[in-house]
């Protein structure tokens, strides 16, 4: 709720135009830190379910969640990742990469999310570019080997001990250890697992401290924009920044901790998968659905109809993919509540497949960039106002 349009002007120029408009906010900002929500809503919501993937059959609680993050945290301290120090997270939507993001946080690492699609061009560039000591990666994006892909970037992996150890790389002189999201062992890397098992009781302790160590103005993720011009850039958001676009996003959704269950449908790589998944979740209690490691229609579906999700986000195309395969199987949806939209024009035949064949109650299209953790501009459809579209909104 906002108030009244305000101008500000220094009354020393009178004469002048105001330099901008702006509007007061009735609520204040939060100034806590991802780590903090994560503490936060452990002991708020213990037991209740944090992530559902569905493919890999893993029900993580907020307990849970806290307790592997805090443990994997401690692991990379133990392998030399010190809070500020940039991890790289490079792979597809799974509960290794939710713990992952959580355990970056309560470090004070840096996280950099890096697109699973990336291959041997960007994915170097992506690594140096801002620094990553320690990337954290799946074992394959699709059909492609991640580890085939490490090895043409950092072929010193394959001189490495099995165990991996200190790695000395000429084309990423900042990459110093690899972890894979494996049970395999793969030469010269560790698995994602061991990392965890190893936190010592006095790195555990190094964690909680960090907590009030930690600053909500500290930088806290690492997103690349664009890329379709040239390189991805690269983009620091920081833990103030994406807490309250969580808190602002997930009300404007209709999150709640009481029947929220979201399924994402973005890979957590992008802002709206992490932001409007992950730390949306935190701040209100609402349960992430994974239903594959990289969209998929039908199997998403059949996780919004098992999981009886509320919540669905995803791009206009992959909302039209929707919208065809439960038509083409005559699959009827009765759950969903709320369905959000962004990342490129949404028509209003969309919109209408949404509302009438997805049975959404609350089409929600949003406004925003990477720049700006998620999105800035929303407005509502639903069966009430759909007459007033007039076209496109992206």
């Amino acid at each position: 709720m906002m108030s009244e349009f305000h101008v500000y002007r220094d009354t020393s120029y009178i004469g002048y135009k105001p330099s901008y408009w702006h509007k007061l906010g009735t609520e204040p900002l939060s100034y806590l830190t991802v780590g903090q929500l994560v503490e936060i809503a452990a002991k708020r919501w213990g037991v209740r379910e944090a992530l559902v993937s569905v493919f890999q059959g893993h029900r993580i609680t907020f307990s849970e969640a806290h307790n592997k993050a805090d443990r994997l945290a401690a692991g990379l301290l133990q392998l030399g990742l010190n809070p500020g120090d940039r991890l790289g997270i490079w792979g597809t939507n799974s509960s290794q990469w939710y713990i992952s993001r959580l355990a970056a946080a309560r470090g004070g690492f840096i996280a950099v999310q890096i697109d699973p699609a990336y291959q041997t061009l960007e994915l170097p560039h992506s690594l140096n570019k801002v620094g990553v000591k320690i990337l954290i990666c799946s074992e394959f994006y699709k059909t492609n080997s991640c580890y085939k892909i490490l090895q043409t970037v950092v072929p010193e992996l394959v001189s490495c001990p099995e165990s991996g150890v200190c790695l000395e790389s000429a084309k990423v002189p900042s990459l110093k250890s690899v972890i894979i999201m494996s049970s395999q062992q793969y030469r010269g890397a560790h698995r994602f697992d061991d990392v965890i098992s190893s936190a010592s009781p006095e790195s555990l302790k190094k964690i909680a401290a960090l907590q009030t160590l930690i600053q909500p103005d500290d930088g806290c993720t690492i997103q690349y924009s664009s890329g379709t011009t040239g390189f991805p850039k690269a983009t620091l958001a920081t833990h103030h920044n994406l807490v309250n676009s969580a808190i602002i996003s997930g009300k404007y959704l209709e999150l709640n901790a009481e029947a929220t269950r979201h399924v994402i449908c973005p890979q957590f790589c992008h802002v709206t998968g992490s932001l409007g998944g992950i730390i949306c979740g935190l701040c209100y209690g609402s349960t992430v659905v994974l239903p594959a490691p990289t969209f998929d229609p039908i199997k998403t579906l059949a996780a919004i109809k098992e999981e009886r999700c509320t919540n669905i986000i995803g791009s206009p195309s992959l909302y039209v993919d929707l919208i065809g395969n439960a038509k083409k199987l005559d699959i009827i949806l009765t759950t969903l509540r709320v369905g959000s939209v962004g990342g490129s024009l949404c028509t209003k035949e969309i919109v209408q497949g949404m509302l009438d064949t997805l049975n959404i109650k609350r089409v929600c299209p949003l406004y925003g960039m990477t720049e700006i953790s998620v999105f800035c501009l929303g407005t509502v459809w639903d069966d009430g106002n759909i007459c007033r579209l007039h076209g496109e909104a992206g």
